[in-house]
């Protein structure tokens, strides 16, 4: 029985472009950054960073603002395949003194290599009030309002938690007044 099952799977294997290997392959990228208030420029320190879809990721701002979220690797077996995508991680910043802000990072996936991470996120004292439905709609309006006042074109984030058409339809005109 396992003589005929070892080259069925090695033709399927072929087939559909998998290759099996054994290398690193990486769980957690390296993160880190520095948070600044919006309205005075000074870093934040206490603030903690946390990662909404793995919440035991979690990082706290030093007296710099700055913080560093460490890698995670591991080696083992893996199917390569001959495609990657874009992963991205989304990370909740709190502070008792700012509103909430979020952020984002992007790896490839699978995550064969090190791909670190540098984030500068701007917290403010007082947002826009945000729908039940799009609860970073707030921040991300403020940010982007802050961006434009101070000439700064910064990569747009994907409001992964807003599901209300019109909260994300008003972002992307900020995001682009020119569409």
């Amino acid at each position: 029985m396992m003589t005929r099952v070892l080259p069925l799977l090695a033709i399927s294997l072929l087939l559909s472009a998998c290759i099996p290997t054994i290398q690193r392959q990486w769980d957690q990228q390296p993160v880190d950054g520095t948070l600044i208030d919006g309205e005075t420029g000074h870093p934040i320190s206490g603030a903690t960073i946390l990662n909404r879809e793995q919440p035991s990721i979690t990082a706290t701002t030093n007296e710099d603002g700055y913080f560093s979220i460490e890698e995670k690797s591991h080696i083992g077996f893996h199917m390569l395949m001959p495609g990657s995508a874009m992963n991205y991680q989304t990370w909740q910043i709190s502070h008792p003194d700012f509103a909430n802000g979020v952020a984002q990072t992007r790896t490839f996936f699978p995550a064969l290599e090190r791909e670190p991470n540098t984030l500068s996120v701007i917290l403010f004292r007082q947002v826009p009030d945000s729908p039940e439905d799009c609860p970073d709609f707030g921040y991300l309006y403020r940010l982007a309002k802050w961006n434009q006042a101070h000439n700064i074109d910064a990569d747009r984030m994907i409001p992964d938690s807003c599901e209300n058409s019109t909260s994300t339809d008003a972002l992307y005109e900020i995001w682009y007044p020119e569409r």
